[in-house]
């Protein structure tokens, strides 16, 4: 593969240039000595020779020869004390993608445990997706796959796009935004849910700067202003603390105070509608003890020096969460009235916290080789509380619709928490914002299915009560209760949603095949035939064929979708002129369809074909320039939605159908439309920061059809416009131009006034 087509595969795979390859494989030999001082470091010294040769001349965009990126995730491995496969792997993980060698040219040389990482990080090939979004969802799939059966694969992964995330600036801005989104949607939350932290905020730091670089600069400048305080003011703490600790007999007791990070801050500021000046706790502080029993010891010394504050104190250590993460979390008021976040825990607990999963793996087997076998019996029993990972190996197997599996996962990587207890006290872990009907799925899904209402705390409440932790539930049930497509409006974890939308597909498709059928019979029975007796003849086999459907119910089931006409699948197998079938059933020679050409579409091409009736979803109103899919709809043609549309995954995926923006709309720079798009400014209130955002709005070319404004109870403007457009990138132009003025709080895309997911574009 030439250096062009490498590059263009890699995203973000970019970056200056710095250390030479040969300096960094001996900063790599350094790295790994630091924590294999007897291993033979053969193995690495081979796969870099290897990787350097089959790369050859390819070249990052910034110009550096391509092994350097390689060299470079290998590094930020070392950081988790991993084995020599891993690092081996980390050095090949790209030859088998962007080069011509073959998978077993890696594992005959460097073995099947290093083959089977490189093949884990290796996107899937020479496949036609329908959109980036499948694309994403189909190679993250496959790669969580490969996660289950060895963790090293993510850890590998998450090396990999923190490099690439640090050199994404030689890429296209539009581009870098596209990748910093991903990664915010899955890779950071996955780290979170694996525990490495000091990755996790890394890449959301990362992220900020690509998406909301004036937001990111802004930040950066006032925390640079008030550096030399916020420094001071953590050494006081520190010193208090180290001293009081002390009096308690606390003799080794550690003490660290960090800042904050970026997205930390901005997601305060956000969520709380602050401006930075209000932002008080922008450091936090670690006390790291001996003992479990030491750090409620240590607790109750940072409760008598200051007041803690109601509501803040969260006991990680009693309930752990998923990811293992312990700890005890508290927020004080000091004497001078700031707030001070204080976290307190062991050092095994710490060493957790740092390396997350890492810390748990067994394959830091000092003696072994890189070829050694991985021997998942041998594995770390506390890997068997990663409960969510067994999860996304259910998904793997019941979600066949790759952007509903994207969606599945995107909710429940998410490691917001809350506990909920049973009648018997066991613990039940759910995603925050969770309802007593998420609850009931997740005991068990006959019970979700049948759920009719709940005890919470011995009162009776409704299915879409919103628990908070701490609650006890207990799930009332009634035979005759069936799932509604309301309950898709309330529900938040992935599993209640998947199994929801499983039902309901099923009592769909059910009425949709035998609308097919009776459909199918008056078409035959205007051609004079029997369905049953053609049936009976083995002509359902051809019809299905025709169809392109795999059996006889997919086709009924299409043709009731409106997907299929019964009378052009009967047309094709028994063409006007041909006679009517004899009672043995003779041959059936299957027409080929005829290809006609039509007059242009509004700008949609329907899989392939001109001229069809296209409706687009008000639910997400799709714009020219975004990923977008198709859905037969009865009576109304194809309704279009956004590829990432959240209504879209409650729909069939046998009705979707590819769809895409066709002539000028397919470009960069669409004609001027009427597509429109709702948006939402949230401001601080001051005189003329409507005239502000109207001028702003107006600077990008689009027109205002409709404004409502407003001020909230707590002084803020909320400003909600109605737009029309050309597409996507004059959207985004009006988000960056609206984001840089003055007291802007945030800017989101809605729809029809509803928000939509919160989400940033």
């Amino acid at each position: 593969m030439d250096s062009t087509k490498s590059q263009s595969q890699n995203d973000g795979k970019t970056g200056a240039p710095s250390s030479t390859p040969d300096l960094l494989f001996s900063e790599l030999q350094t790295a790994v000595r630091s924590y294999l001082p007897n291993q033979d470091l053969s193995p690495l010294e081979k796969a870099y020779k290897f990787g350097a040769n089959r790369h050859g001349p390819q070249l990052r965009v910034s110009g550096e020869p391509y092994i350097t990126h390689p060299l470079n995730v290998a590094i930020i491995l070392t950081r988790f004390k991993v084995d020599l496969a891993s690092i081996t792997a980390a050095i090949l993980h790209d030859v088998v993608e962007d080069t011509e060698t073959p998978l077993t040219e890696i594992e005959q040389l460097f073995g099947k445990q290093v083959a089977d990482l490189v093949d884990g990080m290796t996107k899937i090939g020479k496949i036609e997706f329908r959109s980036n979004q499948e694309r994403l969802a189909e190679n993250f799939r496959k790669m969580l796959f490969a996660m289950a059966k060895d963790v090293r694969v993510i850890l590998i992964k998450l090396a990999d796009r923190l490099h690439n995330m640090r050199t994404i600036e030689a890429l296209p801005p539009p581009k870098r935004r596209r990748i910093a989104q991903e990664t915010l949607d899955i890779y950071a939350p996955l780290a979170s849910r694996l525990g490495i932290y000091g990755i996790k905020s890394e890449l959301e730091d990362l992220c900020l700067r690509q998406m909301k670089s004036d937001v990111y600069k802004e930040l950066k400048a006032k925390i640079a202003v008030k550096k030399t305080q916020r420094m001071a003011s953590i050494e006081e703490v520190k010193e208090k603390l180290e001293t009081e600790l002390k009096k308690y007999s606390f003799q080794n007791a550690i003490v660290y105070g960090r800042p904050k990070h970026f997205f930390s801050i901005y997601k305060k500021m956000v969520e709380r509608h602050l401006a930075f000046e209000d932002v008080h706790d922008l450091f936090a502080f670690r006390i790291i003890v001996g003992t479990v029993k030491d750090c409620y010891e240590a607790l109750g010394v940072v409760h008598a020096m200051w007041k803690p504050m109601p509501g803040r104190f969260k006991d990680y250590i009693a309930m752990p969460k998923a990811n293992l993460y312990q700890s005890l979390h508290t927020t004080v008021i000091r004497p001078n009235g700031e707030p001070a976040e204080i976290q307190i825990r062991t050092h095994e607990m710490h060493e957790t916290c740092e390396s997350g999963i890492a810390a748990h793996w067994s394959y830091k087997d000092k003696g072994s080789g890189s070829n050694a076998p991985a021997d998942p019996k041998a594995q770390n029993p506390d890997l068997k509380k990663f409960a969510w990972l067994r999860q996304m190996m259910e998904w793997q197997t019941e979600l066949k619709d790759p952007e509903e599996f994207l969606e599945a996962v995107k909710v429940d990587l998410f490691d917001d928490e809350i506990f909920i207890f049973t009648p018997k006290g066991d613990v039940i872990g759910l995603p925050h914002g969770a309802t007593a009907l998420d609850f009931a799925f997740n005991v068990h899904s006959a019970i979700g299915l049948t759920t009719v209402g709940a005890k919470v705390n011995g009162r009776i409440v409704p299915i879409k009560k919103k628990l908070k932790s701490g609650d006890i539930v207990e799930i009332l049930t009634s035979p005759g209760q069936k799932p509604s497509k309301d309950w898709l409006n309330f529900v938040t974890s992935a599993r209640a949603k998947n199994k929801i939308r499983s039902y309901l597909r099923t009592q769909q498709r059910d009425k949709s095949r035998k609308m097919g059928r009776s459909l199918m019979e008056q078409a035959c029975e205007a051609r004079g035939f029997d369905l049953d007796k053609l049936l009976k003849q083995g002509h359902g086999e051809a019809m299905a064929k025709i169809a392109k459907e795999s059996g006889l119910d997919d086709m009924f089931a299409s043709i009731g979708y409106g997907k299929q006409d019964a009378k052009e699948i009967l047309g094709k197998i028994f063409p006007e002129k041909e006679s009517k079938p004899d009672q043995e059933g003779s041959a059936v020679s299957i027409a080929q369809p005829a290809i006609s050409k039509t007059g242009p579409s509004e700008g949609i091409l329907v899989s392939g074909i001109e001229n069809v009736l296209v409706n687009f979803g008000r639910c997400c109103n799709p714009l020219p320039g975004e990923d977008i899919q198709g859905f037969i709809t009865r009576g109304r043609g194809v309704t279009v939605h956004r590829a990432s549309c959240p209504r879209a995954l409650d729909l069939d995926p046998q009705r979707r159908v590819m769809v895409q923006w066709t002539g000028a709309l397919s470009g960069e720079n669409p004609p001027k439309g009427t597509h429109h798009a709702y948006i939402r400014v949230i401001t601080r209130d001051r005189p003329g920061v409507l005239a502000d955002v109207t001028l702003a709005i107006a600077a990008c070319g689009a027109n205002i059809q409709r404004a409502n404004i407003q001020v909230s109870s707590d002084l803020l403007g909320v400003l909600d416009f109605e737009l029309t457009l050309n597409g996507l990138a004059q959207l985004q132009a009006i988000f960056r131009k609206v984001e840089s003025l003055q007291d802007i709080v945030s800017v989101e895309r809605r729809i029809s006034g509803r928000q939509q997911n919160g989400r940033v574009i």
